[in-house]
């Protein structure tokens, strides 16, 4: 279980009441990785939504025909990743790895998914955070293609 003064550091929790917050809580539980440690696989089943306690990760994807990983972005404290756990068709866009030693915390994807149905109010305003987490990540991928392109170009 993880407390709810915890939660409320996560900006994917805003708008929760402290009710709502200690029933994700209760399906919540922490987990820690030493540096260098791979989390998931691009294109594997996405299972958890992970969010970051301490430390950081690096978020990577296969380039050249799946010769390379690049990092595309490395996130920390605060931040969440793994968020295929709850969207369709919950499959990883990326790999996750540990750039330090990290702790995070950790929520099954389907049962989140469970206590959306349940409680449409969690479901919603967790959905609205993990929509402007995507769409942030989205506009700092296409910045930094463009940007390359523009590189190569000139």
């Amino acid at each position: 279980m993880v407390s709810v003064e915890e939660l409320k550091s996560f900006e994917i929790f805003n708008g929760l009441t402290d009710s709502e917050l200690s029933s994700i809580g209760e399906l919540a539980k922490k987990e820690e990785y030493g540096e260098g440690t791979r989390i998931f696989e691009e294109e594997s089943q996405a299972t958890n939504l992970y969010l970051v306690l301490k430390g950081q990760i690096e978020i990577r994807m296969w380039a050249d025909k799946g010769l390379e990983q690049l990092s595309i972005e490395t996130v920390g404290q605060g931040d969440i990743f793994g968020w295929s756990s709850v969207t369709e068709p919950y499959t990883l866009t990326a790999a996750a790895w540990t750039v330090e030693n990290s702790e995070l915390l950790v929520l099954n994807g389907k049962v989140l998914r469970d206590l959306f149905k349940k409680n449409n109010h969690i479901g919603y305003m967790i959905m609205m955070e993990v929509a402007s987490v995507i769409s942030s990540r989205l506009r700092n991928l296409n910045q930094k293609c463009v940007n390359n392109l523009c590189l190569n170009n000139s």
